[in-house]
């Protein structure tokens, strides 16, 4: 029992860093140049115009088959993001595992150790919003 008391009495003073790695992170984000964008940005609007997201959900039916790996506002910021950066796919693939600042604007977190390698999943989005483009 005292052994726990102790470990109670020390347990603010422990610092977990990875939890602050991301918060610092994320403030940083806030005062860039791409922060100030992505709050300027009406993503949720945007997805819903592009028929990502439905206003008002039709049911609440499971749906099957693999989640997506971004959101449908990480979507449209990702198509965003490649016509800012002006870098192809690949590069932007690349930009993207190591950048977390990218990675914050497009609503995802990357680990280092399952980095996306599969630069055809960008064109594929970019492909989805296309089609989605009423011109």
């Amino acid at each position: 029992m005292a052994k726990v008391r102790n470990l109670s009495d020390i347990q603010q003073e422990i610092a977990f860093t990875e939890f602050d790695f991301y918060q610092r992170y994320e403030e940083s984000f806030k005062t860039s140049e791409l922060g100030r964008i992505k709050s300027l940005l009406p993503l949720r609007e945007m997805a819903i115009s592009f028929g990502l997201v439905e206003e008002k959900p039709k049911s609440l039916r499971v749906k099957r088959g693999r989640k997506s790996f971004f959101t449908p506002e990480g979507k449209v910021a990702l198509a965003f993001l490649k016509m800012y950066t002006g870098l192809s796919a690949p590069k932007l693939m690349d930009a993207l595992n190591g950048n977390i600042h990218y990675q914050i604007f497009c609503g995802i977190r990357i680990s280092p150790e399952n980095q996306l390698t599969n630069y055809k999943l960008i064109d594929s989005i970019l492909v989805e919003l296309s089609k989605k483009l009423k011109i």
